[in-house]
C-alpha cells in the first residue's frame, strides 16, 4: 500500500529495520501497534523526534489512518502545553507529530499509549485540570504566601492519623477567635 502522512498527505516511508514510518515532509511518525514494542525504538525515535519552537498547525486536525481504516481518533494527552495524538480505532496505529514522541517519553507514557483514548485518562485530565484552577483560585485569594505555608503543611501531613488530628486543631482553633 502506498502509505500518505495523515496530516501533510506526503509520502510515508519505513524507517530502516522498523515497522515505523515517517514524513520527510512534515517529520511526523506513524507508529503501528508493534512499533512500540520494538527493541531501541524509545532512544532511536528520542534521537528522530525534533520538538518544533512553535506549536504545528497540523496538531489542530485529525487525518485519515495510513492503513486505509478511516478517520483518525483525537486524544489530549496534556492540559499544560497540551498537544493531541492521533490513533485508528481498527488497526491501533498512532500518528505523533513532531516533538510528540519525546513529551510522551518525558511524560512516562509511552508504556500505554492506548490509555490516552480511554475515558479513565480524560477523567484523569479533567481532574488535574480542576486541581490546578483551585490552587490558581486559593493563591490569588490567600496570596502566595499563606498558600504557600498551607501547601507546605500538606506536604509534611502524609499520614491520615495525622491529617485528622491538624484538621481537629485547626477547626477548633479557629472557632475560638
Amino acid at each position: 500500500m502506498n502509505q500518505r502522512c495523515p496530516k501533510c498527505a506526503g509520502a510515508l516511508s519505513a524507517l530502516e529495520g522498523s515497522v515505523i514510518s515517517s514524513c520527510a515532509q512534515c517529520k511526523g511518525f506513524w507508529v503501528p501497534p508493534l512499533g512500540f514494542g520494538e527493541p531501541g525504538v524509545v532512544q532511536r525515535l528520542m534521537e528522530l523526534d525534533l520538538r518544533p519552537e512553535h506549536p504545528l498547525e497540523q496538531d489542530h486536525r485529525t487525518g485519515v489512518c495510513p492503513e486505509g481504516h478511516g478517520v483518525l481518533r483525537r486524544a489530549r494527552a496534556s492540559n499544560e502545553d497540551p498537544y493531541f495524538l492521533e490513533r485508528c480505532a481498527r488497526c491501533g496505529g498512532v500518528w505523533l507529530d513532531p516533538g510528540e514522541w519525546s513529551r510522551l517519553a518525558a511524560a512516562n507514557l509511552l508504556n500505554d499509549v492506548t490509555s490516552l483514548w480511554s475515558p479513565a485518562w480524560r477523567e484523569h485530565l479533567s481532574e488535574e485540570h480542576n486541581r490546578a484552577s483551585l490552587q490558581s483560585d486559593l493563591r490569588s485569594k490567600l496570596g502566595h504566601e499563606i498558600f504557600g505555608l498551607m501547601e507546605s503543611l500538606v506536604a509534611k501531613l502524609s499520614d491520615p492519623a495525622q491529617r485528622a488530628l491538624v484538621l481537629a486543631y485547626l477547626q477548633q482553633r479557629l472557632r475560638d477567635r
